[in-house]
């Protein structure tokens, strides 16, 4: 777009240098400024005549006035009615709702004439022309009654305005009609603009479809409910039809009445007329804002209407109708660069208005949120469930919604592909270690060594895996904790999961005759410490406060009433001074670009100052106003009329609502300078630590070092074992098993051999890196390792056991698919298993409501060997 024009369509087009590129991405729609065909816009006031071509509806169209929630929909233009309820109104106009161009902005004066000869038009007041001056003789004279009362008295009042537009004397026509109806129809017919009528029901429809083809001047039915049982007539006669389709929007039922003549409005309207080839354009009912012009080419399906055409109705058939398709209605060089960007086809309910533009500048643009949209052939959760196709919401880092079809907040972002599926969950991972080989204490907070925007970290994250089991390569008698972390996080607080989320423990001793003592050791340890915590609790639900004497309770009450006197003195508000400079921006996104500067003087409550904003271009606004108490008034005026400011003061902060022309702005500001010390009251001392009364029970206090065990034993944290023999592993179970532990065994080389005695007994297995080994008994013969734990009911996991080699973690699961592996176990080993070991499963791991919106956008099935990650979204926040 050049100069407010669309100078190149097309899949490849040429970039002229230095022009301005705007990127929506591969899943963006976009569609031609949407044109209503009628609106509710223009003036509802009609002309004192029955008849009076010569009301402009133009005239009445007021360019400064907002029209911005109507641009809100993608509607960029719209016709206007000089007035309704006349045989012959005026004429009607099409207008754009946006653009800087006032005299631009109108597309066409003469669009139509417009007129009708439904219930509407056969009502007209009586008219009434007083003489001036009034005499005596011929009094103030009497009221004409005006015609016409009935359909076949409205075709015969058509007849004569015709015949008066040729030219024809006859002094009873100019009287009834008034002496500017003929000569102002001759000039309008003279131009060829087409005649707008509107006829209900099918004796309207029919009477103005012969009498237009026998005058041969074009005909543009409108609110013609019963059109569709006409549409070989009407295409015959060469018209064109503005269909209202019916709509409910934001109201209750209607009443149409239970007479035998109600006229029923019917869903396949539009189709029946299209099919027939009658040119049609969509229109909102009378009851309906224009903003539902898309709302209507939606349902307009409903009755057979095709997606194509009923988008070509609010486009380009109502612009080719209303005779202005040389600048509006569609994509194409020469014509004004009103453009509508969407996040899905324009026809689909669920699809949303992004920005708006007009003559190639944004007229509007939706409000930046986190809400995200997937749309998939395949939606793979994690735990085996498929969806196809499926669809998946995530907002403020959370998912919200999964099913076939969910909800689309507006101005969501929607990204459409071939499947989705959970972010990879490395069971043992090393990333962050830098090669570490050191042992770390059991109340180690390895929280301390993440750092957000590492590029490695981001690098893996990209390759899918977006949780790591971060695992000390040193190994502490004591029990060695585990972070579940984000690599692909943007704070510290979003990356971490649980730090521990778990703990690791090695079982095997070089003495075979020690194995498994230091565990038992650090597991009596965690039971005293929870028979101390259990022994606590019981105490305190038995326990109660022993009741103060007498005495003791009126000095405590005076004591009280002492201190709640110093407090009120304490908390008084603070005396914040206004003079100086504010600055900030828009409460809802500060980010955005209306900005807002603010200065002001004076003494005590009477203030004055200066405001200049983006929002009112910039200008520099006197203003005067007072202060009471917390609450600011200000007041001054611009060039385009008065300006009234109301804040609400916070300490070193202002919270105000902007009022000026159309606008109602909200902004936050803050102050970036004073004109005098800020004296503040003495801040509140800290009170005194609480005494322990007499008798209560004293609390054990947390050990860092033995609470992981602790919460293990309540099944919310996980155990990792290291451990190889089967005799060891059972003998390893058995004790974690009397502390109501269920163990993952990591290594677990003889798994398989006790697999039947272990299956319900453990939380899992990680195998470690190999995934296939020859059976002992024939040499040759390969046994799939993770695969037969699966097939024995024992859930398994994939572990990098490596820093950046995690980003081979998919590739593991690859190979023991192409060994032998269901694609679904090794799906669930990477995700959902994985997170159940680590008791993360309530975060991550699966794609379900609540749950952190970690997903992979995929080109093709998971695990196949054609299939790459597209894009990867870490807590609803894309990692690019």
């Amino acid at each position: 777009m050049v100069d407010g024009r669309i100078t190149a369509v097309g899949a490849d087009v040429a970039v002229p240098r230095g022009a301005r590129t705007v990127d929506y991405g591969p899943d963006a729609v976009l569609v031609p400024g949407f044109v209503a065909a009628d609106s509710s816009l223009g003036s509802t006031r009609a002309a004192r005549r029955a008849a009076d071509p010569s009301l402009v509806a133009v005239d009445n169209f007021d360019p400064f006035a907002s029209f911005a929630s109507t641009v809100a929909t993608g509607v960029t233009a719209a016709y206007i009615a000089p007035g309704r309820g006349r045989l012959i109104a005026g004429q009607g106009g099409v207008v754009k709702l946006a653009g800087k161009d006032r005299r631009q902005r109108i597309l066409s004066a003469s669009a139509a004439i417009h007129g009708a000869i439904s219930a509407e038009a056969r009502s007209t007041p009586g008219y009434w022309d007083p003489p001036i001056p009034a005499t005596v003789d011929q009094g103030m004279g009497v009221e004409m009654r005006q015609l016409p009362r009935t359909t076949m008295g409205a075709v015969v009042a058509l007849g004569e305005l015709f015949s008066l537009s040729r030219g024809e004397e006859n002094a009873d026509l100019v009287e009834q009609w008034g002496a500017e109806a003929g000569p102002g129809l001759a000039q309008l017919m003279e131009a060829g603009v087409p005649f707008r009528m509107a006829g209900r029901t099918l004796g309207e429809i029919r009477a103005l479809a012969e009498f237009f083809s026998e005058t041969g001047e074009a005909l543009i039915l409108d609110e013609a409910v019963a059109a569709g049982e006409l549409a070989d007539e009407l295409a015959a006669a060469g018209a064109s039809v503005i269909v209202d389709v019916p709509l409910v929007t934001n109201r209750g039922g209607v009443d149409l009445g239970t007479s035998p003549d109600t006229l029923w409005p019917s869903a396949d309207t539009a189709s029946r007329l299209a099919a027939a080839g009658v040119p049609i354009a969509l229109a909102t009912p009378s009851n309906a804002s224009p903003r539902a012009l898309r709302l209507a080419a939606c349902v307009a399906r409903r009755g057979g209407l095709s997606a194509d055409a009923a988008l070509r109705a609010i486009t380009l058939s109502s612009a080719e109708i209303l005779g202005v398709a040389d600048r509006v209605g569609s994509l194409a060089p020469g014509k004004d660069g009103d453009l509508v960007v969407m996040n899905g086809p324009a026809t689909e309910l669920t699809s949303s208005v992004l920005e708006v533009w007009v003559a190639g500048e944004v007229a509007w643009k939706a409000h930046e949120t986190s809400a995200v949209v997937l749309e998939v052939d395949e939606l793979h959760v994690g735990d085996g469930e498929v969806l196809r196709p499926g669809q998946l919401l995530m907002e403020s880092g959370k998912i919200i919604e999964i099913g076939q079809r969910v909800s689309h907040p507006l101005g969501a972002s929607v990204v459409r592909g071939v499947a989705a599926m959970p972010g990879m969950v490395d069971a043992v991972g090393r990333l962050g270690l830098e090669r570490s080989g050191k042992s770390v204490p059991t109340p180690t907070e390895l929280a301390r060594i993440v750092e957000p925007g590492d590029g490695v970290d981001r690098r893996v994250a990209r390759a899918g895996v977006t949780t790591i089991a971060l695992t000390p390569r040193g190994q502490s008698s004591s029990g060695t904790p585990i972070m579940a972390y984000k690599p692909g996080g943007t704070d510290v607080d979003s990356m971490v999961l649980a730090d521990p989320s778990a703990l690791s423990f090695t079982w095997d001793a070089r003495n075979r005759m020690t194995s498994g003592d230091a565990v038992r050791k650090a597991l009596e340890k965690a039971r005293t410490y929870v028979e101390r915590w259990a022994k606590y609790e019981e105490e305190m639900s038995q326990w109660s406060p022993p009741t103060p004497e007498p005495e003791e309770e009126a000095e405590d009450e005076e004591g009280e009433e002492e201190e709640e006197e110093e407090e009120e003195e304490e908390i008084e508000d603070e005396v914040w001074p206004l003079t100086g400079m504010w600055k900030g921006g828009l409460a809802d996104d500060e980010s955005a670009g209306e900005s807002l500067r603010l200065r002001l003087w004076g003494d005590g409550e009477e203030l004055q100052g200066t405001l200049r904003s983006s929002a009112l271009a910039d200008e520099l606004i006197e203003l005067r106003g007072t202060r009471d108490e917390e609450d600011l008034e200000l007041a001054g005026a611009g060039l385009g009329g008065p300006v009234a400011i109301e804040a609400e003061i916070k300490k070193g902060r202002l919270e105000l609502e902007l009022k000026a022309e159309e606008l109602e702005l909200e902004f936050v500001l803050d102050q970036i300078s004073t004109d005098s010390p800020v004296v503040l009251r003495p801040e509140r001392r800290e009170e005194d630590e609480p005494t322990t009364p007499k008798g209560m029970p004293k609390n054990p206090g947390i050990d860092r070092a033995l609470e992981p065990l602790r919460q293990a034993m309540r099944g919310e944290r996980a155990v990792l074992v290291s451990v190889s023999r089967e005799d060891e592993i059972l003998e390893c179970v058995s004790t974690f098993e009397a502390y109501d532990i269920r163990p993952v065994l990591t290594g677990a080389s003889d798994a398989l051999k006790v697999a039947d005695r272990i299956s319900g007994r453990v939380a899992g297995v990680l195998l470690g890196t190999r995934v296939v080994e020859s059976r002992a008994d024939t040499g040759t013969e390969l046994v799939n390792r993770y695969a037969e734990l699966q097939a024995a009911g024992i859930p398994v996991a994939f572990a990098s056991y490596a820093e950046v080699g995690a980003l081979e973690l998919p590739g593991m699961a690859i190979y023991a698919v192409s060994q032998g592996m269901s694609p679904t176990g090794a799906l669930r080993a990477l995700t959902s298993d994985a997170a159940a070991m680590l008791s993360i499963d309530d975060r991550v791991g699966r794609l379900a409501p609540g749950l952190d919106g970690d997903v992979l956008l995929l080109d093709g099935p998971p695990l196949a060997g054609a299939t790459s990650v597209q894009r990867v979204w870490v807590s609803g926040r894309e990692v690019r």
